[in-house]
């Protein structure tokens, strides 16, 4: 069964929106050892202790390079078209209608 989003039903066919389906195993697929570039990157307050409270509670199984490292490999996949984004407004407008994310059911 495929899924589309209830904006795609309400504003046009589902064949028209497109289908949703999970990223191949390969899609994040940057290792350690394939890393050899340094970015530097300003990040909020919530996002720093984001990055810090996964990388503990991880333990040693992630740090906070990996993290980023799987989060690039997911936005390389993102289907966005650059040529429209001008500005941080347009950029996250992108982002969240380019994705959907899977929540623990509330009973």
């Amino acid at each position: 069964m495929s899924r589309v989003s209830y904006q795609a039903i309400l504003e046009g066919s589902a064949a028209e929106a497109g289908q949703f389906v999970e990223l191949p195993k390969s899609a994040v697929a940057t290792r350690r050892k394939d890393a050899r570039k340094e970015v530097r990157l300003r990040v909020s307050d919530e996002q720093r202790r984001w990055l810090a409270e996964v990388a503990e509670i991880s333990g040693r199984g992630i740090d906070e390079d990996a993290l980023m490292r799987a989060l690039l490999d997911v936005g390389m996949h993102l289907q966005i078209d650059w040529t429209f984004v001008s500005g941080g407004k347009e950029l996250r407008e992108s982002v969240r209608e380019a994705i959907r994310v899977r929540r623990d059911q509330v009973d």
